[in-house]
């Protein structure tokens, strides 16, 4: 028998100790030629392949690509149909704020239609056995019997406040990737969403509130609206989807990743939820302080890509937000003559990286503004780029100028 027929019929496969079938790397087909690609990499380029195929479809609009793109990358993503009516205008806000909440405020009030009871039980029971008695029983009160949960017969009833909030704040995540951030009054008025949600008053909180429900981080606060419960870690695990890490460098992803830091930034400006601001240091951080990286989960995108996208979302952060950033900025601790000459110096050549612990106000420093201004203002100057994206780190260097003179 030829060679070729012995392959076809399995003669490539080799026996393990007990038994099992598994390619011999001398004789399997699957070694020939000088790459061999893994399962994963395999559905990466499938992956990428669809990806196209819906970036090239000339009967979507973006915001439909967008969407086909996040189903098909996992981005996290929440339900929109009620945001999407509000957007619409065909609810006002408060019928919005009402159908997003209400379920929401159901779960909480019950401590997950009682569930949550004997989860945070359990939880309980399992912490008493360590350490002394005294202290278990000063953490965690006195054991006590809560009924295993069943599920209810409506199926709805299933989700926990938890969940109903993590596909709440996704939703609304997602739907900011889908307003262009040009888009001033959509953005404004997913802005309003947020802040009618801010005001509404808080539901009474889950009685009677044992010690293992309260120590649980949902109920801990006593809070839900008033403190925007589990937006923060929902933006954060959604900033997981940036473009080189769970998103591409596709048009629409580009697009996507500036809507919602321009939305997030919004958040910050408005004094919605100042704690992103943080997120402003990142995004102008990896612009004009951090080398391009050359791996990702996706495509690989060439460096002047990476800048494009990059410096984008820095300036729109700046453009937004740059005011209350920059009253952030703390010089404590810092030498006043502190200036980096070198413009091409990249991560841990900056002061303000690789700082000692408890320097951390030099990570906001007045320094570093001025480097940023400096940085953007050669980008503007960088005939790599396109005329609009330099246009755009002249108007932030400018900005920047103007912070520092006083305006």
């Amino acid at each position: 028998m030829a060679e070729k027929d012995k392959k076809s019929e399995g003669a490539w496969l080799e026996e393990d100790e007990e038994g099992a079938l598994f390619p011999s790397p001398e004789e399997s087909p699957l070694f020939d030629g000088p790459e061999i690609l893994h399962p994963y990499e395999i559905h990466a380029l499938k992956v990428e392949e669809k990806v196209e195929a819906i970036v090239q479809d000339d009967t979507l609009d973006e915001p439909a690509k967008i969407d086909a793109i996040a189903e098909l990358r996992n981005w996290f993503s929440g339900s929109t149909e009620t945001i999407d009516a509000f957007l619409a205008g065909d609810i006002d806000t408060e019928t919005a704020v009402t159908k997003l909440a209400a379920p929401i405020e159901k779960a909480f009030s019950t401590a997950d239609y009682g569930r949550a009871y004997y989860y945070a039980e359990m939880t309980a029971r399992n912490q008493r056995s360590f350490g002394n008695p005294e202290k278990a029983l000063e953490l965690w009160g006195p054991e006590e019997d809560w009924p295993e949960p069943s599920l209810p017969a409506n199926e709805t009833d299933i989700d926990s406040t938890e969940g109903h909030l993590w596909s709440l704040w996704y939703g609304i995540l997602h739907a900011a990737k889908r307003i262009p951030w040009t888009d001033t009054i959509q953005q404004e008025r997913l802005l309003a969403l947020v802040q009618a949600l801010k005001q509404r008053p808080d539901p009474p909180a889950p009685s009677p509130m044992t010690i293992p429900l309260k120590r649980n981080w949902i109920w801990e606060s006593g809070t839900l609206w008033s403190t925007l419960s589990m937006l923060g870690p929902s933006a954060r695990e959604a900033w997981n989807d940036c473009c080189g890490c769970g998103a591409g460098w596709t048009v629409p992803e580009q697009h996507a990743w500036t809507n919602v830091n321009a939305f997030v930034a919004r958040l910050v400006a408005s004094g919605t939820s100042g704690t992103f601001a943080l997120y402003g240091d990142w995004a102008v951080g990896e612009a004009v302080e951090n080398a391009p990286r050359s791996e990702g989960l996706h495509v690989k995108a060439p460096a002047i890509t990476q800048a494009t996208v990059k410096i984008t979302v820095a300036c729109v952060w700046l453009q937004i937000a740059g005011r209350y950033m920059w009253n952030l900025r703390a010089d404590e601790g810092v030498s006043p003559d502190l200036k980096v000459g070198d413009l091409g110096a990249r991560e841990n050549k900056l002061p303000w990286y690789g700082h000692k612990k408890g320097a951390g106000e030099m990570r906001r420093c007045t320094a570093r503004w001025d480097f940023w201004r400096r940085r953007l203002q050669q980008e503007g100057e960088n005939e790599e780029l396109p005329e609009e994206v330099r246009e755009l780190a002249r108007g932030s260097a400018e900005i920047i100028r103007k912070f520092f003179e006083g305006y």
